[in-house]
């Protein structure tokens, strides 16, 4: 391992010290646990210790600077291998530029529609021979190795938008918006994630989760280097054999989504010592069903711990207390580092127990975003600002608060269905549908009506070998049983999978258009007679 004078002596200071960025975090854990894997591949494959990261961020400092490319530059980053990107990605920071993580499944048209948007000085990737135009470094065991393309320079001056990190919105609604992350933002997220779920330097996470996204960066990430431990990663989450990948990777602590867990509920169990080895399963990303959350923590005796984040606050806002006996199923957890209230319409708070929307205030939260528009075909950057008069940020979300402060989610403001002037919350319906065992995953969504303006289908993806026809029978002889009438559905369709984005969260936008045009690939339908 090799560090430049300006590192050595920066490691030497820090031994022992609390570091307060990323580069000072990797020259801690260089000087002090040089050999321990810091990240690794699933079932045994690549490792980055400490110390090789520690050098491998050095060979990108001394390459950045040999390009030239100035402290506001920006780098996107189009990388498939996890070890690859974690390591370009960490070293990147480190070196005090700005990163761009794409989707590694994105259209190459994509990719570099957005890198001229956002005006990137160079695109880091391990597939150069697929980029056509910009400068290009190609990442191999994640090192530059070689650039092509035409060489830009660094054409873009940023200084007025430091930020360490630039995230697209998904962009459902319009043109994807920009969230800015300072490195602080980032790192304060972690080290409160670190904290709550109590990472030690003994602990051994997994997440396959995809690594553009704020979650992976920094739950998974992040905190890991934050706490000194190990980070075992892979590129898609596998059904097959999980358990014994858990087991050979001595894993301790699982990042998950919903979609996971129900996988993984209705799968083989794992064998008692590797359930007793799992201090919990994580999940993020979109509201859990207690009916799920009970069916894995039965099949597989490993607690969940519910979580809730969003991009625009570096992850997590919430989560459940460590400790099992106060962990509330249903619910999204306590504030932890954030303060968080629930409004009516007009802002003002609303009583315990009364269903509103989700605002957020704090460290860690932005406070703009970041859009561009294009006047004479010149793309300008514009701050627009996030947050409202009293300094909260909207999340877009509904949800209450119970007597002790625990957040209960109903789902996103915009899915709500107005059915004759009565409204219907869509998780209230999906989580009745998700409560039949031979039920994979539900969605409610609104399909137009010329009389009551709107009405609820669900749309349900049955279990493997499971009978449609049973199946629809039975959920529709429930909803009749145990819902108003207003919120049964009019319709019932039963599918062998719902579309799903990179996090494994249904698509609902995507089965709505579905519906629209009759492309959703029913096995069966039924009318609900109310």
């Amino acid at each position: 391992m090799t560090i430049s004078t300006e590192d050595a002596d920066l490691a030497h200071l820090a031994c022992g010290m609390t570091a307060g960025s990323v580069r000072e975090l990797l020259a801690v854990r260089a000087c002090n646990t040089p050999e321990r894997p810091a990240f690794s591949s699933a079932g045994g494959g690549r490792e980055l210790t400490y110390g090789a990261l520690a050098a491998l961020s050095g060979q990108w400092k001394a390459a950045l600077r040999t390009a030239r490319l100035p402290l506001e530059a920006r780098i996107g980053l189009w990388i498939d291998e996890p070890l690859d990107f974690i390591g370009t990605y960490l070293s990147c920071l480190a070196a005090g530029v700005t990163v761009v993580p794409f989707n590694p499944d994105a259209p190459v048209e994509d990719v570099e529609r957005n890198a001229r948007r956002l005006r990137l000085d160079l695109v880091a990737t391990d597939r150069p021979e697929r980029l056509k135009s910009g400068t290009v470094w190609h990442i191999q065991a994640g090192r530059p190795q070689i650039a092509v393309g035409p060489g830009r320079g660094p054409t873009s001056n940023h200084a007025g938008h430091r930020a360490s990190v630039l995230l697209l919105t998904s962009g459902t609604t319009g043109e994807p918006k920009i969230v800015p992350l300072p490195e602080w933002h980032l790192l304060h997220r972690a080290q409160l994630v670190a904290a709550h779920h109590r990472l030690g330097a003994a602990d051994r996470g997994y997440s396959s989760l995809p690594l553009f996204h704020v979650n992976a960066q920094v739950v998974a990430v992040l905190a890991t280097l934050v706490a000194g431990s190990t980070l075992v990663t892979e590129r898609r989450f596998h059904r097959t054999g999980f358990w014994d990948r858990m087991a050979a990777d001595r894993i301790t602590w699982i990042n998950a989504v919903p979609a996971i867990l129900a996988i993984l509920a209705g799968g083989p169990r794992p064998d008692p010592a590797t359930a007793d080895r799992v201090r919990f399963a994580r999940s993020a990303s979109a509201p859990l069903s207690e009916a799920v959350l009970e069916r894995f923590e039965e099949r597989c005796g490993v607690r969940v711990l519910e979580t809730y984040g969003m991009t625009e606050a570096a992850g997590q806002i919430t989560a459940n207390p460590l400790d099992p006996e106060h962990r509330r199923p249903g619910s999204a957890g306590l504030p932890v580092g954030i303060q968080l209230r629930v409004v009516d319409k007009d802002g003002r708070p609303v009583a315990v127990g009364a269903r509103g929307l989700v605002e957020i205030r704090g460290a860690g939260v932005i406070d703009h975003y970041l859009v561009h528009s294009e006047p004479s075909n010149e793309s300008i950057e514009l701050r627009i600002p996030a947050l409202n008069r009293g300094g909260w940020l909207p999340t877009g979300d509904l949800g209450h608060l119970d007597h002790d402060g625990y957040v209960f989610l109903s789902g996103r403001s915009d899915d709500v269905i107005n059915c004759g002037g009565e409204k219907v919350y869509p998780r209230e319906v999906e989580d009745l549908l998700r409560t039949d065992a031979r039920v994979a995953d539900a969605v409610l969504v609104g399909q137009a009506d010329p009389v009551l303006g709107q009405c609820p289908v669900a749309v349900v993806a049955r279990v493997e070998d499971t009978e449609p026809a049973l199946l629809a029978s039975d959920l529709i002889e429930m909803c009749v049983s145990r819902l108003s009438r207003a919120k049964r559905p009019r319709r019932l369709i039963v599918v062998d999978h719902l579309p799903t984005g990179s996090m494994g969260k249904v698509s609902r936008r995507l089965v709505e258009r579905q519906l629209t045009s009759s492309s959703v690939g029913l096995l069966e339908t039924h009318a609900l007679v109310s």
